[in-house]
């Protein structure tokens, strides 16, 4: 038996390269492609069918999130409570999304139960049928938390700073009216899931203790002809278009708090800037001990937290700064968030804070690749740009090699003052903070 001896601390380690469990690609006979990522020790498998079904195929808002939510509400063979009922007594978990692109099916599962799981699931992917009194509830819901929801000033501030960069009606903005709960019907719902929840729309990613009979089953539901459709997904354009207009104001008399949203578009995670602007993201906003948590929080007591965050998307991403502050600072406070990105653009980081970070987001990305299935999720948003997980291995290589001159360019390339977007949500007298800008 191993000795532990708790008293001794382990050795300290830095990151300078990872090992990533692989994964694998098989093909159904109907050329639905099957990613496997085989590994761990227990005896469980996640299955996650990922369909071509997202808020960028929607043809009206609501109709993408509804179809993904509702197929668990009936089959033609089952009603909600006996689908709930049969994944809870099998020890079963399904769980449903939806995204700017895609949309997704989630299946856990023990390996000795997958063959009554997986057929529940096949139901539910292929004979859901939507019953308008559940239809009517849901979207009842919904649209008394989208009324809760719009009187928060950070939702307020986040929808118009993304109208701002990439155009009011473009999918990643995803804006409506609450007059849409009243236009949209069942039966926009049921065209769009007979549409886009087909063979040809879907990949399938397995994750766990992988073996030949999981994927022979994967074959026998839903390989070959049995699909009760076919189509294949328009294909869909969506156009950017940025606003000129770079400061706003959203007005919310009551609110106790103005929200701060400063930032830019920027690119995807394919671009050859990524890993450095994510590096520069880190320092100024995107851990607890980053320059503008130093400053805004622990030295000013402005907020409780603030953060910057980069988003990449398909088509394009951005990098935002979001913050939460009372209305007789928000003033002070986005001049000294504007002092910390100048201060990115004039001066060197040091090397002791550069190798901080560095350490910080090798260490991160190690815990969130700890397992199959947290393989399998970073997995499925590599897949869309044409990588897999060898992406982080490559990631780790160019993020050791940042040199504290390349942030500062990056900071003079991306943070340049007048390319920043500035939304301030709150009371009134909260819109003289931005009046500099206009």
């Amino acid at each position: 038996m191993e000795n532990i001896y708790r008293n001794i601390a382990p050795e300290f380690k830095t990151i300078d390269s990872i090992e990533i469990l692989p994964s694998k690609k098989h093909i159904l006979s109907n050329n639905i492609p099957v990613h496997i990522i085989d590994g761990g020790s227990q005896e469980v498998v996640k299955i996650e069918f990922v369909f071509d079904a997202g808020i960028w195929q929607q043809d009206k808002p609501l109709v993408a999130t509804l179809a993904n939510t509702m197929m668990n509400e009936g089959t033609s063979s089952l009603n909600a409570s006996e689908i709930a009922e049969k994944f809870d007594f099998l020890g079963a978990y399904i769980g449903f999304s939806t995204a700017k692109h895609d949309a997704s099916v989630s299946l856990y599962s023990l390996k000795k139960h997958l063959s009554e799981t997986l057929k529940v699931t096949e139901d539910l992917i292929k004979n859901s049928i939507f019953p308008e009194k559940e239809f009517n509830t849901i979207l009842t819901n919904k649209k008394q938390q989208f009324q809760i929801e719009h009187q928060k000033t950070n939702v307020l501030a986040k929808e118009k700073f993304n109208e701002l960069i990439y155009g009011k009606e473009h999918p990643y903005t995803n804006t409506f009216s609450i007059s849409e709960f009243d236009t949209i019907c069942i039966d926009d719902v049921k065209n769009f899931h007979k549409k886009q929840y087909t063979a040809s729309n879907c990949h399938i990613i397995v994750a766990g203790k992988v073996d030949e009979a999981v994927l022979n089953q994967i074959e026998d539901l839903f390989g070959a002809n049995k699909w009760p459709q076919e189509n294949k997904s328009d294909l869909f354009n969506y156009e950017i278009k940025e606003s000129e207009q770079k400061s706003a104001f959203v007005c919310k008399d009551d609110a106790v708090q103005s929200t701060i949203r400063i930032g830019r578009k920027l690119f995807t995670k394919s671009h050859p800037d990524y890993t450095g602007m994510q590096l520069l993201n880190l320092i100024l906003g995107g851990y607890f001990g980053s320059r503008l948590m130093q400053n805004i929080r622990e030295d000013k007591g402005y907020t409780y937290g603030i953060n910057s965050i980069m988003i990449s998307h398909l088509t394009a991403g951005h990098l935002t700064i979001v913050t939460e502050v009372g209305s007789e600072v928000c003033k002070p406070a986005i001049s000294e968030i504007f002092k910390e990105i100048a201060r990115l653009r004039e001066e060197l980081v040091s090397e002791e804070e550069l190798t901080l970070v560095k350490n910080y987001i090798s260490g991160e990305m190690l815990r969130n690749l700890d397992s199959p299935f947290a393989l399998s999720d970073s997995l499925k948003g590599n897949l869309p740009f044409g990588l897999d997980n060898t992406y982080y291995i490559q990631f780790i290589k160019d993020l050791k090699a940042v040199k504290a001159s390349e942030i500062k360019d990056l900071a003079n390339k991306y943070l340049q003052t007048e390319d920043l977007y500035l939304i301030v949500s709150g009371p009134k007298e909260c819109e003289e903070a931005i009046i500099d800008r206009k």
